[in-house]
């Protein structure tokens, strides 16, 4: 009995070192306006920037140092950008007018 106490309390720990690796993020101009979205992050390592449709299609990926990326092809929308930066992940909403 005491073994499985145990394991939940592992489990338990476990799940809290997963949340405390989101990585924390800041975009602007958000809603987007112009060709620029910027993206302020704590961390000066590459970052994998990926754009999602609501649908969950990828529509713009990118690897940057740059604290800003380009995504031209954007329609009207709402989407999610998804960040991938020195082994941890974020994720925000992105409005396009």
């Amino acid at each position: 009995m005491h073994f499985v106490n145990a394991q939940q309390n592992g489990a338990v720990d476990f799940l809290q070192d997963q949340s405390s690796e989101k990585l924390k993020f800041q975009l602007y101009p958000n809603p987007l306006t112009g060709d620029l979205l910027h993206i302020v992050s704590g961390s000066m390592k590459i970052k994998n920037v990926m754009i999602l449709n609501i649908l969950g299609e990828v529509v713009f990926q990118t690897s940057t140092y740059e604290d800003h990326v380009s995504p031209s092809n954007l329609t009207a929308g709402i989407y999610i950008v998804k960040i991938k930066q020195g082994g941890r992940q974020g994720l925000s909403r992105l409005v396009v007018p």
